[in-house]
């Protein structure tokens, strides 16, 4: 396998990529740290393992992505090259559902693992934006359908059983899913540093309940291929502005739960909440009209994404799925509990191994107190997760149990 470096970009796009015009001045940006560089040469993450590199004429521009066996940040981390693989077939598939959330893909190398994309920089990544105060008005929404389209045009509603099964077979990744499976539910993940809170470890990890209902939803997510799930879809791999929205980094995708990804995402919203009571605004009125418009988000994500699954049920589920209309709205009463349970684990790692950029931006006192709100909250909704009927039931929940909390702090 041929290993690309920044000097042979140019020389690699003539050969293989000769539509890109080179004839005038060409600027080539590393996305994310190199080995041994302590800051990205740009403010962008790039992620824990893959090289990536954004090359623009003025008039085009491309992302270079390369996935080698040792991650780009530690190279104690080994993993399999075929996951670039997949990711430029899960691109591809998905492009074909949902063209307007997917980045195109222009060429691929299978020898060196390499492959070409549609550069989204003219958007922004929506996690920086929320840690800056930004409301995206189309956000929940988009990413609603953007989960259903791409869970139900690749699950057995929609799929001949057989091409189903091919499919899931297909995507199996079981070395890259087997990162999540230690990392969201076990917390354990030894190519990130300790740095999260201490003490709020051990208060986790003592804790009993978390430990069993964290079990439960683990053994859902291994052993529930009802769809092609992305599997990573967070707010650093999903870049937006007001209109527009697009959803990148899919190299960790396999046949999983249906209410995964969406849970996965409310998760983040649910972290930029916890920080968001804590961080600076110019005034307490413009922190309580951000504050109210994550939870909004966090309900109209939902809905989102069970009224443009039914839509899409209706509309081309297979014929022995239309000949009952009830299966459907079975079926969906069965989605909220998963999504608050996937969206509460997610956020016990980002209290105990990990340090994202909402809860890095605070200082000492308030990160700590941030946590806190997070283990209260995610605790709450994981083991009462039952009882909720109505997504609107879990997000009153969530600001009652908030003052609570701010309150105990006076």
């Amino acid at each position: 396998m041929w290993i690309l470096e920044e000097g042979q970009i140019l020389p690699y796009l003539r050969s293989h990529y000769p539509v890109f015009d080179q004839s005038g001045p060409v600027d080539i940006q590393c996305i994310g740290a190199l080995e041994g560089e302590e800051k990205p040469r740009e403010p962008d993450e790039g992620g824990l393992i893959n090289y990536i590199f954004r090359v623009s004429n003025g008039k085009q521009s491309v992302i270079v992505k390369q996935g080698r066996s040792a991650s780009r940040k530690n190279d104690k981390i080994v993993l399999p090259i075929w996951r670039n693989r997949q990711e430029y077939e899960t691109l591809r598939l998905r492009h074909a559902i949902v063209p307007q959330y997917t980045p195109e893909t222009y060429y691929v190398d299978w020898e060196n693992a390499i492959f070409l994309m549609e550069d989204v920089s003219d958007l922004a990544q929506v996690r920086k934006l929320l840690c800056s105060g930004v409301m995206l008005p189309r956000l929940a929404e988009q990413v609603g359908e953007f989960v259903a389209a791409s869970t139900f045009y690749c699950s057995e509603f929609y799929l001949e059983a057989d091409l189903f099964r091919r499919l899931s077979a297909r995507f199996r990744n079981s070395d890259m899913r087997s990162i999540m499976e230690d990392w969201v539910f076990l917390r354990d993940a030894p190519y990130l540093t300790h740095n999260g809170n201490p003490v709020l470890k051990q208060l986790i990890d003592r804790d009993e309940s978390i430990r069993v209902c964290c079990y439960e939803l683990r053994h859902k997510f291994m052993t529930r291929g009802e769809a092609l799930i992305h599997g990573d879809l967070h707010t650093s791999n999903v870049f937006a502005d007001e209109e527009r929205l697009k959803v990148i980094d899919m190299e960790y995708t396999f046949a999983g739960p249906l209410c995964y990804d969406i849970g996965y995402f409310a998760a983040s919203l649910l972290t930029q909440y916890c920080t968001a009571c804590f961080r600076p605004f110019p005034s307490e009125g413009a922190r309580r009209t951000f504050l109210s418009y994550l939870l909004s988000s966090l309900l109209e994500l939902y809905y989102s994404f069970v009224e443009h699954f039914t839509e899409f049920w209706r509309e081309d589920a297979k014929p022995i799925y239309q000949r009952s209309g009830g299966f459907c709205e079975h079926l969906a009463r069965g989605f909220l509990p998963d999504v608050l349970g996937f969206a509460a684990v997610p956020c016990f790692p980002q209290i105990t191994t990990s340090l994202p950029p909402e809860f890095a931006q605070l200082d000492g006192k308030a990160r700590g107190q941030a946590h806190e709100l997070c283990l209260v909250l995610s605790r709450y909704l994981l083991l009462e997760r039952e009882r909720w009927d109505t997504m609107e039931d879990a997000v009153q929940a969530i600001g009652a149990v908030t003052q609570i909390y701010l309150d105990c702090l006076e």
